[in-house]
């Protein structure tokens, strides 16, 4: 089990609203991420009770294996912010300074990076979704895609504020344009999601 899936709600909010930089808004942004496809989880399953179908349970398997990865993301964003911490605590006169802080940025950048990606596929399967789930628990996919666009949007100003501090101009201008075209695919999914809850709820 993760570090993130052995805390309980109590001892994680009380580390996130503590003087301590972890865990912090990155790590909030993959546990998020985690909760919408619980969501996603129990629409499955309560629909499953009156009409089973494979395209559901494979929706639900899925969710399952979206969950495992945002929890080992939300401990992977706490591992990578530490490490630039440590970095920049180096005495300035270390001559491993500058590359450890660089290498760590990279790393800092990556996670949530990786954090936007899996909400993006988060919001594909809630489309999925949206359709088949009953009607009853349909506007539970509504609050999942809500949750999963605050993943991916959160994610990304993790990514920006990282690429901020880094000086490889050609990887920070390509990570800027997958940065983009992420955000430009959240808003048309989730779009998508949110349209398709409404359309069955009215």
């Amino acid at each position: 089990m993760s570090k993130m899936g052995s805390r309980t709600i109590e001892e994680y909010l009380e580390k996130l609203a503590s003087a301590s930089a972890t865990p912090g808004g990155g790590s909030v942004a993959a546990l998020t991420g985690a909760i919408a496809c619980d969501l996603g989880r129990m629409v499955c399953r309560l629909t499953m009770k009156k009409a089973p179908s494979d395209e559901l349970e494979g929706l639900l398997n899925y969710f399952v294996s979206l969950e495992g990865a945002f929890l080992a993301l939300a401990d992977e964003d706490e591992s990578a912010f530490s490490e630039v911490m440590n970095a920049y605590r180096l005495d300035r006169d270390d001559e491993r300074r500058p590359a450890m802080i660089a290498s760590a940025l990279v790393k800092a950048t990556s996670v949530p990076q990786h954090v936007a990606e899996r909400g993006i596929d988060l919001l594909e399967q809630l489309c999925a979704l949206a359709p088949l789930g009953s009607k009853q628990s349909v506007s539970d996919v509504g609050v999942a895609a809500h949750i999963a666009t605050a993943t991916v949007r959160s994610a990304l100003l993790n990514v920006r504020i990282n690429l901020a501090y880094r000086h490889d101009d050609e990887q920070v201008e390509k990570i800027q344009m997958i940065a983009d075209a992420l955000d430009k695919r959240c808003s048309a999914l989730s779009e998508q999601a949110i349209s398709s809850v409404t359309g069955r709820i009215t």
